[in-house]
């Protein structure tokens, strides 16, 4: 029994957040690189390279926030082409529709004018 609860403690001392670990407890904790093989004028120190890694993230992070944002755009304006579009077809619809609804009044005027004059004959 304290075996076992040795063992999940040894995996909380783990998983804290300061360490690098890959969340399985037979794993050891990572370290930074030993890097003496290459020359002093090289080397940075672990904290220097990951605050380059850290503002490298940030910028691609603001790139893609970038790049989302004139996809946003363009999609706005694609949108905006088709509902223009869209509604100067309904129009051009409605216009034949009221065209051709126009030409049965006018048919059905004529149709009455000619019955009232037959009438008129009579």
């Amino acid at each position: 029994m304290t075996e076992s609860v040795d063992k999940t403690t040894d995996m909380s001392v783990q998983s804290t957040p300061l360490t690098r670990v890959s969340g399985r407890p037979w794993k050891n904790v990572k370290k930074p690189t030993n890097r003496t093989m290459m020359a002093k004028s090289l080397r940075r120190s672990h904290e220097q390279r990951m605050q380059q890694d850290r503002d490298q993230k940030s910028l691609k992070l603001m790139e893609k926030e970038m790049r989302d944002e004139k996809e946003a755009e363009k999609t706005a304006l694609r949108n905006r082409i088709v509902e223009r579009r869209k509604k100067f077809q309904e129009k051009v619809q409605r216009e034949a529709f009221e065209a051709k609804m126009s030409e049965r009044k006018r048919m059905r005027m004529k149709r009455k004018e000619l019955r009232q004059r037959a009438h008129a004959k009579h």
